[in-house]
């Protein structure tokens, strides 16, 4: 890296958690009733040291919106919790006022352009605070509340009893998971950072979910095998891996051998594995900005180190602010939403014919 973007991004990478401890002293001595909140000075320290990592990532890929998009969900998240956007405005002051302290000059200027863009983000109004994602007068989502209901009451057994009924009823399994089961992650997501919830109940429904879609997996029957092999990962730092499984699981069902080999796969195992497997096609999740980086690698590596050609395809949270980025990285597409994800690999299939 040789732009005053990417010389940033390195340094805010090494020295996260010394800005952040640094911000969060000095956004206590400006907000002095943050003090009297147990354990607040750890709290924030946590709250910036995240926010540095996501500002390096932005920065490392030159895409000011991996960060500002990151602000606006933080904004949402402030929100569900009751705390206001001045102490988030006051937090991001904090961390520019700090780099621009601390930084060399040619790395101050990116920083500071960043953060004031975020700034600028919080000035505007306020977008109204998202709902539950659940519409109860819709089957699919009266379903995932019902398939809600069950987990949290201890009952998983009969939660995913309910929903392998549906499927023998006529429900699609693939709207099962689209519709359902994902939904009812990115609720318990929602109620989790509205603090309606715990992390042991959020776990619950996580594993739930994943017996869910194993049970519905192997009760259904796949399409023909086509002879293509999907190898599907999560990049180095990247455990939020529900949505990859679920899009393996989805392969499978259309005729794909699929390997999965889970979350946070280190990078330098990615081109062994396809090359054991004889992949067709590498699917890598990345659901932060801060995974944009470590699939940048994993792609190079792999094109450094496999002689035979191998598709690449992309996907997760971290692209959807920037939709193009899969070009910069080296990938050979990017996918949206599941439907894109088998479209391109029905395509790939295709041209193998």
């Amino acid at each position: 890296m040789t732009t005053g973007a990417g010389f940033a991004a390195e340094l805010l990478n090494r020295g996260a958690a010394g800005y952040a401890g640094m911000a969060a002293s000095q956004l206590l001595d400006r907000e002095p009733e943050l003090r009297a909140q147990a354990g607040a000075l750890e709290v924030w320290k946590l709250h910036l040291g995240q926010r540095a990592l996501e500002l390096a990532a932005a920065l490392a890929a030159e895409e000011p919106a991996l960060f500002t998009e990151r602000v606006r969900w933080s904004r949402k998240s402030f929100a569900a919790r009751g705390q206001s956007d001045r102490l988030l405005g006051a937090s991001i002051q904090s961390l520019r006022d700090v780099l621009a302290q601390s930084l060399p000059k040619n790395a101050q200027a990116p920083c500071t352009a960043y953060l004031n863009a975020a700034l600028d983000t919080l000035a505007e109004p306020a977008p109204a605070v998202d709902g539950a994602e659940l519409d109860p007068s819709q089957p699919a989502g009266r379903l995932a509340l019902q398939y809600l209901q069950l987990t949290l009451e201890g009952r998983a057994t009969d939660a995913v009893r309910t929903l392998s009924k549906a499927v023998a009823d006529g429900l699609d399994v693939k709207e099962a998971y689209v519709d359902v089961l994902l939904p009812a992650q990115r609720e318990i997501g929602r109620l989790w950072h509205a603090d309606e919830i715990s992390v042991a109940e959020e776990h619950l429904v996580t594993a739930t979910t994943r017996d869910a879609m194993a049970v519905l997996l192997h009760a259904s029957k796949p399409a023909p095998a086509n002879g293509a092999t999907l190898v599907a990962a999560c990049v180095p730092g990247n455990i939020h891996d529900i949505g990859v499984c679920a899009l393996t699981n989805l392969f499978q069902l259309a005729g794909w051998r699929t390997i999965y080999l889970g979350a946070d796969v280190p990078v330098a195992e990615l081109p062994a594995s396809v090359e054991y497997f004889q992949a067709d096609l590498l699917l890598l999740g990345s659901t932060l900005a801060t995974h944009i980086q470590p699939a940048a690698t994993a792609i190079k590596k792999l094109r450094a180190d496999l002689d035979r050609p191998v598709a690449v395809l992309v996907g997760g949270a971290a692209f959807n602010e920037a939709p193009d980025l899969w070009r910069t990285l080296g990938a050979d597409g990017y996918a949206a939403d599941f439907d894109s994800a088998l479209e391109f690999g029905a395509k790939l299939v295709a041209s193998q014919h």
